[in-house]
Order: structure tokens, then C-alpha cells, then sequence
């Protein structure tokens, strides 16, 4: 298998942020797409309580559900890519010795987090403790980094929900560098949060024990810290106001359009439902522009770049 078949390049990282979106949208205007439809099917005159409280479910269902999806789907097909990569370096020869433990790991040169293709991750790969050296396998990457080169290792700020770690550097006759990581031995955001905080806990340990004396590790280059192609997560895109602004006063004149003749019957609750479906699919479009200007973005600088 060659270096260039990628398991996480940019098309895969932009497919998974892109199933990613598609399954929030859905999860955040369901709940008031079915409570609709049940009303209009069987409460179609909204007599007694049990519209509002229908109502009253869609607006607590929408949010929760949203973050449970997202909680999940933001590391979906995790398993898979870990085993594929284990098997493509496996291949290439570059197993690890034998008692030396890996841990499944994003990796991410720079200081700040940032997003590539969508992803926090530029790179996936698995991290070791090989004697005084940290070593590094991945799938676009390989580096090993001695210990009395790290300045300093320390948790980041949440970001999305998952917090990284982030190491400090230096190189021989350079400047100080950075990188950041985070552990991807989980099924979902909760338990890559707890992984993550092992991992740090397992580096501490590392870094304050006596130097050892076992097999030298392969001298594969230090970390890289090229963050050409990485967007700062508070970033917006060029034209992003203009367009949140556009879509957010056709969302709200939606909203009313669909939601005013259920006001002017007192239809409250359907009120409710067929406007919170219009917000829903209006933060979608959102979404999916901004997805859209990033992307094209990133097109416009690679091809500067060439």
C-alpha cells in the first residue's frame, strides 16, 4: 500500500463532518416533524392538554437529541479506521516492539486547535512511550520526539466539547513548537473526554520517571509543524454575515408564514411544530453554507499554493 492511499485525508474527513451535519439536521427537526404529524392526525383541533404537552416534548427533544447525535456520530467509523490503520502499518513493517503499549491518537501540529477539512484532526496515528522517546505511527505521519526535548505538556481548554492536549517543544538551534493531540481509543465525545484525561495522566508518569535503558527508538524526525491548511475554529469565512443574515430573516419569515394562520386559529402547539421544523431546516442551511464558503476557501488557497 503506498504512503498516498490516505485512510483520513481531506475527502474522508469532509465526508464523516459531512454525515456529521446531515444527522444534527435530522435530529434537531424531527422531534417536531413527527409531533406535527401527530397532531394533525390526531388532535387535528388541538382540544385538551396533551398538544402543548406534544409541544412541550419537541422543544426539550430537539436540543437533546441534537447533542446525543453529535456526541456519537462525531467519531463515527472510529473503530474501522483505527483497524485499518493498524493493518496498513502492519504491512509497511512499522509494528512497535514488543511490551511497548500504543494509544489510538489524533494528531495536530500547532499551538491552537484547529480545523482541517472540518476536523480537529490533521492526522490520525498510534503514540508510545519507547524508552525516552515519544514515537509517533500514523497515517499521513511519523515522528519520534526524545523527552528532554518537551518543554511542557498541559490540557487545553474544551473546544466542541472534547478537550486536546498539548505538548511544547524544541528543536535543536530553533524555536519552540508545538502540537496538540487527543485520544481516539472511544466510541463517542464522553469516552474520548476520559480517554484522553488517561492519556494525559499516562504522560505525566512518563515524563517524571527515571530515564531507562531499553531499546532505542527509530530515529524518525521530529513532529512536524507545517499548520498551512488549518482554520482557527472561531473563524468564520468570507461572506459568512452576510450570509447567516440572508438565510436568518428567510428562516424567521418562513417561520411566521408557516406558523401565523395555526396563531390565528389558536393552534398554538401546531404553531409551535411547524415553526420549530422551519428554524430547523433554516440552522441546516446555515450549516451547510458555511460548510460550503470554508470549502471553497480551502480550494482557492490550495490552488494559490500550486
Amino acid at each position: 500500500m503506498s504512503r498516498d492511499e490516505r485512510i483520513f485525508g481531506a475527502d474522508r474527513r469532509r465526508r464523516y463532518n459531512l454525515l456529521a451535519g446531515i444527522a444534527s439536521f435530522l435530529a434537531a427537526t424531527l422531534p417536531f416533524a413527527l409531533g406535527f404529524v401527530v397532531l394533525r392526525l390526531f388532535f387535528p383541533e388541538e382540544s385538551g392538554p396533551v398538544p402543548t404537552l406534544i409541544a412541550i416534548v419537541a422543544l426539550v427533544a430537539a436540543p437533546v437529541s441534537t447533542w446525543l447525535v453529535h456526541n456519537r456520530v462525531a467519531l463515527a467509523g472510529n473503530s474501522g479506521l483505527r483497524a485499518r490503520l493498524a493493518a496498513k502499518l502492519k504491512e509497511r513493517g512499522e509494528a512497535l516492539p514488543r511490551g511497548v503499549q500504543p494509544v489510538f491518537v489524533g494528531f495536530s501540529p500547532g499551538e491552537e486547535q484547529l480545523l482541517w477539512d472540518g476536523d480537529t484532526d490533521r492526522d490520525i496515528g498510534f503514540l508510545a512511550a519507547w524508552g525516552d522517546a515519544l514515537v509517533y505511527r500514523g497515517d499521513e505521519f511519523d515522528w519520534f520526539l526524545p523527552r528532554d526535548r518537551i518543554d511542557t505538556i498541559e490540557r487545553m481548554q474544551p473546544v466542541a466539547g472534547l478537550s486536546r492536549i498539548r505538548i511544547r517543544w524544541h528543536a535543536p538551534r530553533q524555536g519552540n513548537r508545538s502540537f496538540t493531540l487527543v485520544s481516539r481509543e472511544a466510541r463517542d465525545l464522553r469516552e474520548a473526554r476520559e480517554a484522553t484525561q488517561a492519556l494525559i495522566q499516562q504522560l505525566y508518569t512518563w515524563v517524571a520517571r527515571p530515564p531507562a535503558a531499553e531499546t532505542d527508538p527509530p530515529n524518525l524526525g521530529m513532529p512536524p509543524s507545517e499548520t498551512r491548511g488549518g482554520k482557527p475554529i472561531e473563524s468564520a469565512p468570507g461572506g459568512s454575515c452576510a450570509v447567516m443574515a440572508a438565510v436568518t430573516a428567510a428562516t424567521t419569515v418562513g417561520a411566521w408564514q408557516v406558523g401565523g394562520p395555526f396563531v390565528a386559529d389558536e393552534k398554538y402547539a401546531h404553531a409551535i411544530l411547524a415553526a420549530g421544523c422551519v428554524f430547523a431546516v433554516g440552522f441546516a442551511a446555515i450549516n451547510a453554507l458555511m460548510r460550503l464558503l470554508m470549502w471553497a476557501e480551502e480550494k482557492d488557497a490550495a490552488e494559490d499554493a500550486t
